[in-house]
């Protein structure tokens, strides 16, 4: 269980980080809604994807991220991914903390996960750093990363998993953001909001009532494709 943000033309992080922060201390909407778990926090590590020199770079933390200081660093960044923790699986380590980044193609990719994966996964053609499912997940995916055929992976991957609570995820790339937003319990909490502003599309796990611009609630079963460049967005159907 987590919470995540992504801002795929990336955006100031004195305008991501409060909110971020707000959002993984259980202060914003979610809590208001939310009838079946309760106040959640989410302190099992974060971590962040910035540009720095045209070069995304991640930052990743053990510690609660409302009380670390590193997080401090990314206000004066253009600020991509956040994510922050609530495990449901793994330890909290690096190995197991998302965002999880690959070279793949010649180029780096980061992925992030909020949901736990009941069905057993196949073990991925190259091995994981950690212990969680979404590695896994990520693993996966790589061959599809690799063959410029991200949407047939997650039709192809996501596909063969009955047994979870959510598959709901970030998949960044150098050229554009996917964000899939799938679950089978809790919508309150799982659900996904889009935000379409004047500082291009994010996509995040509650409402941000920080930005000016419509929010629209991302439909379960959704796939978004987001271009890095353009902010242009396309929807697709997880059948």
């Amino acid at each position: 269980m987590c919470r995540m943000i992504a801002a795929p033309l990336g955006l100031s992080g004195r305008l991501l980080i409060d909110p971020f922060l707000r959002m993984a201390q259980g202060l914003k909407m979610l809590n208001e809604r939310n009838t079946e778990f309760g106040k959640i926090t989410h302190g099992d590590g974060w971590g962040a994807v910035y540009e720095d020199d045209g070069r995304m770079k991640p930052l990743r933390g053990l510690r609660p991220c409302w009380d670390d200081p590193a997080i401090k660093t990314l206000l004066d960044k253009s600020v991509i991914l956040l994510h922050a923790r609530r495990k449901s699986a793994g330890s909290v380590v690096l190995e197991d903390t998302h965002p999880f980044e690959r070279e793949i193609a010649g180029a780096r990719w980061f992925f992030c996960h909020n949901g736990t994966v009941r069905d057993p996964l196949p073990d991925p053609l190259t091995p994981t750093e950690g212990s969680t499912d979404s590695e896994r997940l990520f693993g996966l995916l790589q061959p599809y990363i690799d063959e410029d055929d991200v949407l047939a992976g997650l039709h192809a991957v996501y596909g063969r998993i009955h047994a979870f609570t959510s598959l709901n995820s970030f998949l960044l790339g150098p050229d554009d953001l996917w964000a899939v937003c799938l679950h089978t319990e809790n919508p309150d909490y799982y659900t996904l909001t889009l935000a379409e502003t004047d500082d291009g599309p994010i996509v995040s796990s509650e409402p941000l009532d920080e930005f000016a611009g419509e929010q629209t609630t991302i439909l379960n079963g959704t796939v978004l494709w987001i271009d890095r460049w353009s902010g242009a967005i396309e929807m697709y159907t997880l059948d």
